[in-house]
């Protein structure tokens, strides 16, 4: 079975095959530039549930976010790589404000997949290949948002995993998906480090992990979390949306394919 036919038998598994044609994502006719990052996929693997999302907003608003974005960190004299991990009291009003401009700005939408890795079989389902099984879910993640006539330049963070053929297999796949409803101009591996975007990204997918992961270590972050759920409208962040649910959607991966 090749890469396509494991992205097309994959993830909730039934459903995701139903409406792998359909696109319910933002914009139209435009041009989109989409960031993304992944959480719990490699390493901490006590926790059960994996993450990959990525930041949605139209290409020609970029620069307007961007310096509203490093107005709030120079306002609360936020420095250096913002990161999920680096979250802390001193640097949690900075924090809460770059959410709340994200929650205000109706251009940047966020979408991730929740996978339930004790329910995957990798051996079965992806010839043992934990890197085969990584590159399917990321196409599950972005393939139901890319349509409306919309053109895709989609960034990801770099692993040292991205060395392999994964994401230009990952690319030909999404340009055959969106055949007669959307196009993939460009899929490429940044450094987040320098990429203020894939930061975001990583923000919002570390707090959705924490959460679905049932963590309680950082009253800190439980704050984060608990901001970002309100600010888009959220109970929490532990539920699972439709893929029509803009803005904020989280798509939790519940079952193997043979249990639909």
């Amino acid at each position: 079975m090749d890469f396509r036919e494991r992205c097309l038998c994959g993830a909730t598994f039934s459903e995701v095959v139903r409406l792998s044609c359909m696109a319910f994502g933002p914009f139209k006719n435009s041009e989109v530039s989409v960031y993304c990052d992944e959480s719990r996929h490699e390493g901490q693997s006590q926790q059960r549930f994996m993450v990959i999302g990525g930041l949605w907003l139209p290409r020609n608003r970029r620069r307007d976010i961007l310096q509203n974005i490093h107005e709030i960190q120079r306002e609360h004299r936020i420095t250096g790589e913002l990161k999920w991990q680096k979250i802390s009291r001193f640097c949690l009003p900075g924090y809460l404000a770059i959410i709340d401009y994200l929650a205000s700005n109706e251009n940047i939408h966020f979408r991730c997949i929740v996978v339930d890795k004790t329910k995957v079989d990798e051996d079965k389902y992806f010839r043992n290949d934990r890197q085969l099984g990584f590159w399917v879910f990321y196409w599950h993640c972005l393939n139901q948002w890319m349509g409306n006539g919309n053109t895709y330049f989609v960034s990801i963070d770099f692993k040292p995993e991205t060395l392999h053929s994964g994401p230009r297999r990952l690319g030909a796949i999404l340009q055959k998906s969106c055949v007669g409803r959307a196009w993939l101009k460009s899929l490429e591996c940044v450094e987040s480090r320098e990429n203020l975007f894939c930061q975001i990204a990583d923000i919002l997918i570390g707090a959705v992990g924490y959460e679905q992961n049932g963590l309680a270590t950082s009253a800190v972050k439980s704050t984060v979390c608990a901001h970002l759920a309100q600010r888009f409208g959220r109970a929490n962040l532990v539920g699972t949306d439709y893929a029509s649910r803009l803005r904020f959607n989280i798509f939790k991966i519940w079952h193997s394919p043979d249990n639909g």
